[in-house]
């Protein structure tokens, strides 16, 4: 019985020297000190026993996890219901006012932001999704304000600063659900301007991805520069930079444009290509995102 306790403790002892050193990551260490433990956590300070002998520590532990998953209920149920109420009575307020609580309140949410960004990060993502509706909400203002608002070059303008501020704060914040949605709008407003600017619509189905080829190159060049300095949110740019190389298929199944034969077999023919790059670089890729997740 001693020696099974004694090659646990070495066991658990090499697996916290694994999570020290990041050769795996914590979410793995963790999983395997309480396999090998028997869903008793060890503890690295009392050499290999277990907590729950412990029983002070037991309940400490249990009353943070307690109050930080409190904390998380509360944000996640407590924020969208102010901000409704916000929304719902925003225009009762005269114009200054209006103006000066966007803009307190859009500095007070990414200051909350901020001051989460390394302790809960279901709080830091809620404050920065606060913050950036706020900025849409000041983007919509400004062009009801100005007369703006029927102006299609104003208010694609407008919303593009809008989403570009989305991607920065989503990056700044590390959240790639904010970069994501930023990005994805920077995409829908170049489709939307090759529509009506370039007249898209007269060109080839050929042609149409020379069009999509600045978005797609754009998207995988940011990529790899995010990706070289182990920026959190360069995935993302990546799935929409694959995304964009089917811009003339994603705008034919929107339009419900007929597709023949030749369109049906270049779809395949990427389809199959990507799919055989997963495939081949699979292991490449889990290693990368493994990293920029650390």
């Amino acid at each position: 019985m001693n020696q099974n306790r004694a090659q646990q403790k070495i066991i658990l002892q090499e697996i916290q020297h694994w999570k020290q050193s990041k050769l795996l990551p914590a979410e793995y260490c963790d999983f395997l000190m309480n396999l090998y433990s028997e869903g008793d956590s060890m503890s690295p300070e009392g050499q290999g026993d277990p907590v729950g002998r412990k029983g002070g520590k037991n309940r400490s532990v249990d009353k943070k996890s307690g109050g930080k998953a409190g904390g998380r209920l509360l944000a996640i149920i407590g924020l969208p219901l102010l901000l409704l109420i916000f929304v719902f009575n925003f225009t009762m307020f005269p114009m200054p006012m209006q103006i000066g609580l966007l803009v307190l309140g859009t500095i007070f949410a990414y200051a909350m932001a901020f001051r989460k960004r390394s302790s809960d990060s279901i709080a830091r993502v809620a404050w920065l999704g606060v913050a950036n509706v706020l900025v849409a909400l000041g983007g919509y203002l400004y062009l009801e304000q100005t007369g703006h608002l029927a102006i299609r070059e104003q208010m694609l303008s407008v919303m593009a600063l809008v989403f570009l501020i989305w991607t920065l704060s989503g990056w700044i914040g590390r959240s790639r659900l904010i970069t994501g949605g930023g990005w994805a709008g920077l995409l829908l407003i170049c489709a939307t301007a090759l529509e009506t600017g370039s007249n898209i619509a007269a060109t080839s189905y050929g042609v149409q991805h020379l069009y999509w080829l600045l978005p797609a190159g754009l998207s995988f060049f940011v990529s790899f520069l995010f990706g070289r300095g182990g920026v959190y949110v360069a995935p993302v740019f990546l799935l929409f930079g694959l995304l964009a190389l089917f811009g003339p298929d994603i705008r034919n199944l929107v339009y419900q444009l007929p597709m023949d034969l030749f369109v049906q077999g270049i779809v395949f023919i990427k389809l199959a290509l990507l799919v055989s790059l997963l495939i081949v670089y699979r292991g490449s890729l889990r290693n990368w995102h493994e990293q920029l997740s650390l």
